[in-house]
């Protein structure tokens, strides 16, 4: 049996709604602030989550060309935290432990290769 990572429905639908309410307030935000990744100021290369923000505040504005831009994966944390946030059930969300390693290793790859904003 593979190992399963479980979430407890009432803290996935808070970090849901906190994701849902910081990407909305730095969508509608004028002013963006700097956001230093330690990751990319230690070793110059760009994290699995660069972009993220971006993404995320581009996919509450429905701006899906740019969200795909920043990072493809924005779009789909967005779709998951809309899902927790109106699933009906109670019982734990379980997720098998290689579907969160391999989502990383693919934002990764993206930010490394193909990424038009640090290339």
């Amino acid at each position: 049996m593979s190992e399963v990572v479980a979430f407890d429905a009432r803290a996935a639908r808070l970090s849901s709604a906190a994701l849902a309410a910081g990407g909305l307030a730095y969508a509608i935000s004028p002013v963006h602030p700097t956001i230093i990744c330690p990751f990319r100021a230690l070793t110059g290369l760009p994290c699995p989550l660069c972009g993220m923000t971006r993404a995320v505040a581009a996919t509450m504005r429905l701006d899906i060309v740019a969200s795909l831009r920043y990072n493809p994966a924005g779009i789909v944390l967005v779709g998951i935290a809309v899902y927790l946030l109106f699933r009906r059930s109670r019982a734990p969300v379980q997720v098998p432990t290689w579907v969160p390693v391999l989502a990383l290793a693919l934002m990764w790859v993206w930010n490394l290769t193909l990424n038009p904003t640090f290339h």
